[in-house]
């Protein structure tokens, strides 16, 4: 499937921006990126696009599931292009995401969710430092 049906199975439309966005993010491996880092890459294929007008398209992106933002506690946004429910080590040193398998990840027991609400799902960021 190519990145116009890709966009269009999603409900959006295909705009020149999303095209080449999707063609860098959608047609590899699944990766970790941050707007500026997904800038650089657009100037690398001879592209140009305003770091605005890429957190637009990424910020569409998410919201229909094509992609999603993983909460990292950092000052910058840092997305996955793999949305399944999988965990991550997060290197403090250098922001630096690593994809942990589910099946890795065993807990006994979750909390009660409040009252008025159910668990969805769950995602595990165990951070990371050097050892001494």
């Amino acid at each position: 499937m190519n990145s116009i049906q890709r966009l269009r199975g999603y409900g959006l439309r295909p705009t020149r921006q999303r095209i080449l966005i999707a063609d860098i993010l959608l047609s590899g491996p699944n990766r970790h990126f941050n707007a500026e880092t997904l800038q650089n890459d657009i100037e690398n294929s001879g592209g140009h696009m305003a770091l605005a007008t890429i957190y637009n398209c990424l910020n569409n992106f998410k919201t229909v599931g094509l992609i999603k933002q993983i909460e990292t506690q950092g000052e910058t946004a840092v997305f996955d292009t793999n949305v399944k429910p999988h965990h991550h080590f997060l290197n403090e040193e250098n922001g630096e995401l690593i994809d942990i398998d589910p099946a890795e990840l065993k807990l006994k027991k979750l909390p009660e969710a409040p009252d008025g609400y159910e668990i969805k799902g769950f995602e595990v960021i165990l951070r990371l430092q050097k050892s001494t």
